[in-house]
């Protein structure tokens, strides 16, 4: 696995905890871009006494990406290694990636496009 896990590069956004991600095979192609949001619990000195203990995850969300039906999962494997180990610190590493994918009604080219629904623009 951690031959075949995608390299990552990583470019800060103008928004605070969210970055912008290139994913590249080991010959450099290009495998896909992505949004990846950090996200870190509270402090426990933050919550209450008996909240439930809270584990820090990357919200993966994939704007391109080279996958289909039959390699989706390994495309999550190997992104969430890549991932995990790049976003991790000293104090923080984190537990998982919870991957999310835009609607195809946002993506495609829209013919029945009106200028009063901006999402079909």
């Amino acid at each position: 696995m951690v031959s075949d896990a995608y390299k990552v590069q990583i470019a800060r956004t103008l928004y605070n905890n969210v970055y912008r991600c290139r994913l590249l095979d080991s010959v450099g192609n290009v495998k896909g871009f992505l949004r990846v949001l950090p996200s870190l619990p509270l402090d426990r000195s933050q919550v209450p006494q008996d909240a439930p203990k809270a584990v820090p995850f990357l919200y993966v969300i994939v704007e391109d990406a080279d996958i289909n039906k039959d390699n989706l999962i390994d495309f999550e494997e190997r992104t969430a290694y890549a991932l995990m180990l790049r976003f991790a610190t000293e104090t923080v590493n984190f537990d998982h990636c919870e991957f999310y994918y835009p609607s195809p009604a946002f993506v495609f080219d829209d013919k029945r496009a009106d200028e009063n629904n901006p999402y079909l623009m």
